[in-house]
């Protein structure tokens, strides 16, 4: 059987706990990888410049899928990319900068923040040691993929989030959120790599509140057992992994007979 696998990466391939892939989820893609019916996908939140996470394993999959949906690479070549219009990010900046808190701008090679501060610090935790660069500015000589908002108040946070209507947004575990039009998603970007895969069968697994879309697209749909987003996908078709902590996933696909 052909398919097509694709996997988030925080806290489905990589425990942010741990900071690292565990040995069952090593066994498992390496396991895929052998077979050259399937194809590999990541698909994740994070822009080019913060996949040095995955450095040791980046060689085992075909395609990467970033900033939500934004950017697809197919090996080292970029065949998809929407940009966030300068206007938008420059409104964003001014709004944060009114509230007294912090922005934040994906570009392809590295990402910048409007100023540095306590909410940040406390979002980035576990997420990379690696302080972002200060760059106000930094949208006018890069491309912007995708907006970053950070505060410690996770109810100030959704209230922000939502004062910005031309944004769709995807929040994280805990002290920042996502800022990406509503056209951008990992559903549409895998529907942009199965077009070259007609007849594949999809499987796709994540544990974030950007991953539910493309989970209720696949063919097999797994949800991470340690989401927070298990509510919100009751009405969707799926499969509960264990949480990333227990080390089962190889197991647990080769119980659901995916291997």
């Amino acid at each position: 059987m052909k398919r097509v696998y694709v996997f988030d990466v925080d806290n489905t391939l990589r425990s942010t706990k741990q900071q690292r892939v565990l040995p069952q989820t090593v066994k498992l893609i390496e396991t895929l990888r052998k077979n050259k019916d399937y194809v590999l996908v990541l698909a994740t939140g994070r822009g080019p410049s913060k996949m040095d996470v995955l450095d040791e394993y980046r060689h085992l999959f075909d395609y990467l899928i970033m900033v939500n949906g934004a950017v697809v690479l197919k090996g080292d070549e970029i065949i998809y990319e929407d940009p966030i219009d300068d206007d938008d990010v420059k409104m964003v900046i001014e709004d944060t900068k009114e509230r007294g808190i912090s922005m934040g701008m994906v570009g392809f090679d590295k990402e910048a923040v409007s100023l540095f501060d306590e909410h940040i610090e406390y979002a980035l935790k576990g997420y990379t040691s690696i302080k972002p660069l200060v760059d106000p500015e930094f949208y006018k000589e890069n491309h912007v993929y995708q907006l970053w908002v950070f505060h410690k108040d996770q109810e100030e946070l959704s209230k922000i989030a939502k004062s910005y209507p031309q944004f769709k947004h995807y929040f994280w575990h805990y002290g920042g959120v996502d800022l990406v039009y509503p056209r951008i998603s990992k559903e549409n970007a895998v529907k942009i790599v199965m077009k070259n895969y007609e007849g594949y069968e999809l499987i796709c697994v994540g544990d974030g509140q950007n991953d539910l879309e493309m989970i209720k697209l696949a063919d097999h749909g797994i949800l991470m057992g340690n989401s927070r987003w298990q509510d919100e996908a009751s009405d969707i078709k799926k499969l509960i992994a264990p949480h990333i902590e227990e080390d089962k996933l190889f197991d647990f696909f080769e119980e659901n007979g995916l291997l």
